[in-house]
């Protein structure tokens, strides 16, 4: 599955791994708000701790929404040569959160940097077919905004667009084929094809609309 960095997330990488799906995302790179950012320090899967770059133990002891909290013990930072750097003002341990799929995000990581050419390609083709896409999808057909509130209403609006979409595709092609006179009478056909998709979403979606006169 290849997706953009927009989707790079540790419970993407996660959701997509207990799927047995394998991922085409260049993971991104840790943003640093700290001299001691979490890269340095080692997620320890198999026995659930963090140790920090001096090999101190973080255990976890607060649970949060989407992860845990990793905790040092005091008298491991008092005196630690990195404490001015490592702790915030006032602190006296460490206090470092974890998501949930944090070794799935590690893994992506390193998986990016073994890309293969043919990862590269996928990626790529990815980037000019898919977005290109979404972005007509989103420009020219009303995808940017929900018509009506609900999921199921934004998935038939979703199928119509990708519909009107593919439509387009087929009028150019068939018309490239076929010649104007001829592709003429199946355009047409094709727009009754439509008229009735679009009749058939409003069955679905708003039955009161459908017996009002046109």
């Amino acid at each position: 599955m290849t997706a953009d960095q927009g989707y790079a997330y540790s419970k993407i990488y996660g959701g997509l791994e207990a799927r047995g799906i394998d991922p085409v995302i260049p993971a991104k790179k840790e943003p640093i708000r700290s001299r001691v950012p979490l890269r340095r320090f080692r997620y320890d899967a198999r026995h659930d701790i963090l140790k920090c770059p001096m090999r101190r133990i973080l255990r976890s002891q607060r649970r949060i929404e989407h992860g845990r909290y990793f905790y040092s013990r005091a008298t491991d930072c008092r005196r630690c040569p990195i404490r001015g750097d490592c702790l915030s003002k006032g602190r006296v341990n460490k206090a470092v959160v974890v998501s949930d799929h944090h070794p799935a995000l590690l893994r992506a990581r390193r998986c990016k940097e073994r890309w293969s050419r043919e990862d590269a390609r996928l990626y790529q083709r990815h980037r000019w077919r898919s977005e290109g896409f979404h972005g007509e999808a989103k420009s020219w057909h009303g995808l940017a905004r929900a018509v009506r509130r609900g999921l199921q209403t934004m998935r038939i609006q979703a199928f119509l667009t990708a519909a009107a979409v593919n439509l387009k595709r087929l009028a150019a092609a068939l018309l490239a084929l076929l010649g104007p006179w001829r592709g003429i009478s199946l355009l047409a056909a094709l727009a009754h094809l439509l008229a009735a998709t679009v009749a058939a979403s409003i069955q679905t979606t708003r039955p009161e609309l459908a017996d009002r006169p046109a």
